[in-house]
């Protein structure tokens, strides 16, 4: 059994942090990476080859790809990269699927009928109740399979059971951002939802590695620009999960707005909310009390003290949530901050992996600094 956490301690775990059956940790997970070209793929392969418990040994790529090209790790040498065509013929413990949501959907029963488990990072098994021909333009051809996967945002995601095949759905970055920070103001009543603004900002490399006029340097430089406005495929998403999560019976349709940042990687998600509370201290403790054993998160005012909380360059390259939060009268004002490609993606799945594996959540993550 690998040990715990310092944060994870029976008596303190949060309820909203559940525990999962133990698996045998005497060894390595192997695991592989379809679309380790892409630039969550490259994440994912880097941070598993530093992993304690997991051990690389295949990345897929559409064509000639080799990691070595892309990552200095010496450890990149040992891992086999193939094409696609041979994914079903070379299956390792854990697959993970840095794919569009049309290539999930085709290869994740097939990995799971093959007795392995999958954490799917595109949308392919993330709504339960929405239409998939509305927000991800196709006809979602397995509802068997979609209506056992488990939504994967940690640390609010329930258990698994590890004695068959697991599909883990990891969330959405700008639902991640968003959901971290109001879950704990839903869960606890404190702030009404009829006029609830969400205004979501995002670096260039949430659209992914692909070659399109809108994210030419030129275009996105000096700009700031507002994209899929009240129509982003997150936010069906978003409001399933608060839902879920939360309990709230309260009715959920925010404005929701996303923008191309002039900036590689990183979202800051501004959050305007009329609270039912003038007390501060309140917002603060939801905060405290639910992420208390969650040591993959920050957060506080937005004062002098705590400006580091709303700079995206100290988030950026971490696996960390920053929050911040502000109230003027009964106007709350509440901003999440977050890598795209870490907690937003990345970061995530390997939070997942660390979760069916009974490892504690910040397995292989902690190393991971902001930049200057």
């Amino acid at each position: 059994m690998l040990p715990k956490s310092p944060q994870r301690n029976e008596e303190s775990v949060s309820k909203n942090v559940v525990e999962l059956s133990p698996v045998n940790t005497t060894k390595k997970y192997t695991c592989s990476i379809v679309g380790a070209r892409g630039y969550t793929g490259l994440e994912l392969a880097r941070t598993l080859l530093s992993h304690p418990w997991a051990k690389l040994t295949t990345c897929f790529a559409t064509s000639d790809f080799k990691l070595t090209d892309h990552l200095l790790e010496p450890a990149a040498e040992n891992v086999q990269c193939l094409s696609d065509s041979q994914i079903l013929n070379s299956l390792t413990d854990f697959v993970f699927l840095a794919t569009p949501t049309e290539v999930s959907l085709e290869l994740a029963p097939k990995i799971l009928k093959a007795g392995k488990h999958v954490i799917d990072l595109s949308g392919a098994f993330r709504l339960k109740k929405n239409d998939y021909k509305k927000w991800y333009n196709f006809d979602h051809t397995e509802p068997a399979v979609l209506s056992q996967a488990i939504y994967g945002l940690v640390p609010w995601c329930g258990p698994v059971n590890l004695n068959q095949p697991t599909l883990i759905s990891n969330p959405g970055c700008y639902a991640t951002a968003i959901s971290m920070a109001l879950l704990p103001l839903l869960k606890r009543n404190l702030i009404e939802t009829s006029h609830l603004v969400i205004d979501a900002k995002s670096g260039t490399s949430g659209a992914g590695k692909k070659a399109a006029e809108n994210l030419l340097f030129t275009e996105v430089d000096g700009e700031c620009l507002p994209y899929k406005v009240g129509r982003h495929q997150h936010l069906p998403e978003i409001i399933e999960a608060l839902e879920m999560f939360s309990g709230t019976k309260q009715k959920l349709d925010p404005h929701f707005t996303t923008h191309l940042l002039p900036t590689r990687r990183g979202i800051i998600a501004g959050i305007y909310a009329t609270a039912k509370t003038s007390d501060l201290k309140q917002i603060e403790r939801a905060y405290a009390e639910e992420y208390f054993s969650y040591p993959l998160v920050k957060f506080g005012p937005v004062s002098a003290a705590h400006q580091q909380l709303t700079a995206l360059k100290k988030v950026v390259g971490t696996a960390r949530t920053h929050i911040s939060f502000e109230l003027v009268g009964n106007k709350l004002y509440v901003f999440s901050l977050i890598d795209n490609l870490v907690k937003g993606a990345a970061g995530q799945a390997i939070e997942n992996f660390n979760r069916l594996i009974d490892a504690p959540v910040e397995t292989g993550l902690l190393m991971q600094k902001g930049i200057l």
